[in-house]
This record gives C-alpha cells, structure tokens and sequence, in this order.
C-alpha cells in the first residue's frame, strides 16, 4: 500500500539479517552516517515516510498509527525477514506502535532520543526542548535538520506535531514484546534520562544505553559510537535466529 511513497536504499551488504531504520521529518540522509556504520555488519534501509523529503504528499498528515502502518507495509513489500526496526525522535515513536501492532513482523526494535516526554508534552514545552537541543548540536547536524524541516513545509510540520503530542509511547512499548534497546545521548535535553528509564521500565523486554557527550541527532553526528553501542543488541538478535535447517544425507 505504501510502496509509492518511499524510497529504501539498501547497503551493499547481502546480509538476510536486516535492519530498518525509520525517522521523522527527514529523508534517508538524515540515517546515512549510522547506516553507513551498520552497513559493515547488517543490510540497512532507510525510509522516507510519505510527505517527507522528496516523497509525494498524501492528502492529510499521517498520525502515528498511520505511519507505522507505512512502515509494516514496506518491510513486507520488500519481503524483510523479521528485521530490526530503528526509530529516531518521533520515529520511535512510529517503531514502538507499529512493533506493539504487530511484534511478529520484527525481531527487535531501538529506539534513539525517544519522544515524547510526559513533563513536556505540549508545543510550548517541546519547542523550548528543541531550542536547547540546538545550541549543543553540531552545526553539520543543524543543518541536516533543518534543511528537511523545511522541504517538509511548516503547515505539514505543525500538524505533524499535533499527532506526535496526542501519541503516548508509554502504552505503546508495553506493548512491545520483543527485544528493545531504548538509547539517548547524554546531553539530550528532548529525551531526558528520567523518561528514557521510565520507557524501559514500562517495556517488557529492553534495556537502556546512554551515549556519553551526546545530544539529540546523535546519530549524524555520535554514529560511529551508537553503532558500537547498537552492536551487542544487535549481535544478540543474530544470535537468537534460527540457522539453516541441516538436511539428511542421501540414502
């Protein structure tokens, strides 16, 4: 159903064991620098969600289900073997309701810089998250951002955020039933360490990693320590999936 709607890239890798990424408001270049990364190991996918970036507008801003269901849409339409879903900001979000829909379809998720945070869940409060989150950023990072902000277009942002703000991630990761890894960088002010505990505490399978010195888009700019971090979670997942099956010898 979603197929006219993205555009996926995969790595150069022919590893069946995939991972998918997943963002919000940004094309696939705002995963590159940790794909590339993850690529060494794992085939990776990086969606543009529809509306984002160069993809076609559909005619309402997708809600947080909807997207999701883009999401499970795609990793079928591309016959994905139980992949990894990877979400980022808003896009954990889109992963935690979409693996609590159907946990089936993956074999684990994580979930970097997670929104969005009950002690701040209104415009005004994530606004003066976001300014603060700037002004620790790296420049390269800013400007990836806002660069995709702004082919987004402010009417399809604001009502964007409507549906972010209405979604709670807390009753969707309870939810989540597979392994998860719930990850934020130390000097993130947008997901504080408080709610990333509290995510943890409230999933039934997932456990916490904080990157140190880093801010919110840590995956631009950290992403050769994440995905150091990432590699024991996703080595476990490796290792939990059924080999190939042995086959008789020939009578």
């Amino acid at each position: 159903m979603a197929t006219p709607w993205m555009s996926a890239e995969p790595s150069p890798r022919s590893d069946p064991r995939s991972s998918w990424s997943t963002g919000w408001g940004c094309l696939g270049e705002y995963f590159l620098p940790l794909a590339d990364e993850l690529a060494a190991t794992h085939d990776v996918y990086a969606l543009d969600l529809p509306g984002y970036g160069g993809t076609p507008n559909p005619d309402h801003a997708l809600n947080i289900s909807e997207l999701g269901e883009v999401v499970a849409g795609v990793v079928r339409a591309l016959g994905l073997d139980r992949p990894v879903v990877v979400g980022h900001s808003m896009g954990c979000q889109i992963a935690a309701d979409v693996v609590a829909a159907d946990p089936e379809l993956f074999a684990g998720y994580i979930l970097i810089g997670p929104t969005v945070d009950p002690s701040a869940r209104s415009l005004l409060g994530q606004s003066a998250r976001l300014m603060r989150d700037t002004w620790r950023e790296p420049l390269r990072n800013n400007l990836v951002v806002f660069r995709n902000y702004l082919r987004m277009g402010p009417l399809r942002y604001l009502r964007t955020v409507r549906h972010m703000l209405a979604d709670r991630t807390e009753d969707s990761i309870r939810a989540c039933t597979i392994p998860g890894l719930v990850i934020r960088g130390e000097q993130d002010p947008i997901a504080s360490a408080q709610w990333a505990r509290q995510l943890v505490d409230l999933a039934p399978n997932a456990a916490l990693l904080e990157i140190s010195e880093a801010p919110h888009a840590l995956q631009i700019s950290q992403a050769q320590q994440l995905a150091s971090g990432c590699a024991p979670f996703l080595a476990a997942i490796d290792g939990a999936r059924p080999g190939p099956q042995a086959t008789e010898p020939a009578a």
